[in-house]
């Protein structure tokens, strides 16, 4: 029963009781106490109501890219169609179906994708940027496979991270996995860092946080190459090879686990039509990068979306000329011009020690303001690198028009895995990026909002 039925039958049951007092069936003072009886679950009610309606407004991170028919639905409410930068708030149910595909960015900077035919439900996403060790995470795939990728609140509160499937417990060690569940097993494959799996059960509920203390735990971690973890009912992990025939060098975004090791998808079913492409090679002379003359064959690559390429033939070149030749595909992160992505078989190694000044070799940036997008000229920019703290400090200079320059200013934490995340209270725009190549280059997106109401969007690549 709906508040408003709830409503409409105390008012009723009410108005027979005042009746039965007018006829002296009922006393005065019971009739005050079953109206105070009636009024509770109204209070009640309206409790829950505001309670519900809290928690759908907790946003908890946004599109980032979506390919194909994807919903979000919070229980109650009409589905929503998944749009880059529409938000995703805490108790969403998200659904793609076949052949489509999303990912998020979630308020710590974590990331997620979700491949096709996949179910997931965002349980919990409490985070403060002031206190990341006081978050509490919790995911619920359902049905599919997603890779997630930690952020902050995550890596800051590992006892109250928690991913779940219908079978398995997934805690925090690390920050870069991938699951893929369905009601006969669970299979999770670690990039970077590492998980702890348990089967769930009567000591490993899926309503807590945190790793399970669970005797049937397990931990999985990057350092176990070409393995992966299957999960069964109340069964001790198992922790699998894959085959040698499977172990080659995979072309796929969010590589997920199939029913005998991970398998590439094409192409074309996972992200032609939404990234693009840059062949480092040829930046062209449009953006006026200093030191432009020296050119760079960079380990990151960058690329715009499709229709953007479409619109504005000059820039970036196809996907299927500069992804495909990409073994074991990483994306680092996208805005709402570019995508970036590295190989899974670069040697990250980052240097524990020293401050080093970068030199900035390659960029591309656009303005974006309603429905137009134009491309602006990116002139100077510095980047430098404390290892030893893992801090950086950033600034570029981009000429919207012949008499404007804007400056993109920010300052962030580069992690043990090299990536780049501004700080917002340091930064007047957000910066997300990759250190690879034991330190000697970086490359990193970046978006600022413009007084004009537009959106500056770029991406620039350095090396040392």
């Amino acid at each position: 029963m709906n508040f408003l039925s709830t409503l409409t039958t105390l008012v009723s049951s009410m108005q027979r009781k005042l009746q039965a007092v007018r006829h002296g069936a009922v006393s005065m003072s019971v009739f005050a106490f079953s109206v105070l009886l009636g009024f509770a679950p109204v209070q009640s009610a309206l409790a829950a109501e505001a309670t519900e309606t809290a928690a759908a407004n907790v946003v908890a991170g946004h599109v980032a890219f979506v390919n194909g028919q994807v919903s979000l639905a919070v229980p109650g409410k009409p589905a929503r169609t998944a749009q880059t930068g529409e938000p995703v708030f805490v108790g969403d149910h998200i659904q793609t179906q076949a052949n489509s595909h999303v990912h998020l960015r979630m308020v710590d900077n974590a990331f997620l994708a979700l491949r096709p035919s996949s179910q997931m439900v965002i349980s919990a996403y409490q985070y403060d940027k002031d206190q990341p060790q006081a978050s509490r995470i919790r995911i619920d795939l359902e049905q599919g496979t997603s890779r997630a990728v930690s952020g902050k609140g995550g890596q800051a509160a590992k006892n109250q991270y928690r991913f779940n499937t219908p079978l398995a417990a997934i805690g925090l060690r690390g920050t870069d996995y991938t699951v893929l569940a369905d009601d006969q097993k669970t299979r999770v494959s670690v990039a970077q860092g590492g998980v702890i799996v348990s089967p769930i059960g009567p000591d490993c509920l899926s309503s807590q946080l945190g790793p399970c203390a669970s005797p049937l735990a397990r931990e999985l971690n990057a350092g176990m190459p070409n393995v992966f973890m299957e999960i069964t009912a109340n069964q001790v992990p198992k922790i699998l090879q894959k085959p040698a025939a499977q172990t080659a060098p995979v072309k796929a975004v969010g590589v997920g686990i199939t029913d005998d090791a991970i398998k590439p998808d094409t192409l074309q079913q996972t992200i032609e039509r939404k990234l693009v492409a840059d062949q480092v090679n040829s930046v062209e002379a449009a953006t006026n990068v200093a030191n432009q003359a020296t050119q760079h064959e960079s380990l990151a690559k960058w690329g715009r979306w499709s229709a953007l390429v479409q619109q504005l033939p000059e820039g970036s070149d196809s996907i299927n000329q500069v992804f495909s030749q990409i073994a074991d595909l990483r994306i680092v992160d996208s805005n709402s011009v570019f995508g970036l992505a590295y190989s899974g078989k670069t040697n990250i190694n980052m240097p524990d020690q020293g401050k080093f000044q970068f030199s900035l070799v390659a960029a591309e940036a656009y303005v974006k303001d309603k429905d137009a997008i134009s491309r602006v000229a990116v002139k100077s920019g510095q980047l430098e690198i404390d290892f030893a703290q893992g801090l950086f400090n950033t600034q570029v200079a981009v000429a919207l028009n012949p008499s404007t320059l804007e400056s993109v200013k920010s300052q962030g934490v580069v992690d043990r895995y090299g990536r780049m995340s501004s700080t917002a209270s340091l930064s007047n725009a957000n910066i997300s990026g990759i250190v690879l190549n034991k330190g000697l280059e970086a490359t990193y997106l970046f978006d600022k909002s413009l007084a004009s109401g537009g959106l500056l969007s770029g991406v620039a690549q350095w090396v040392r």
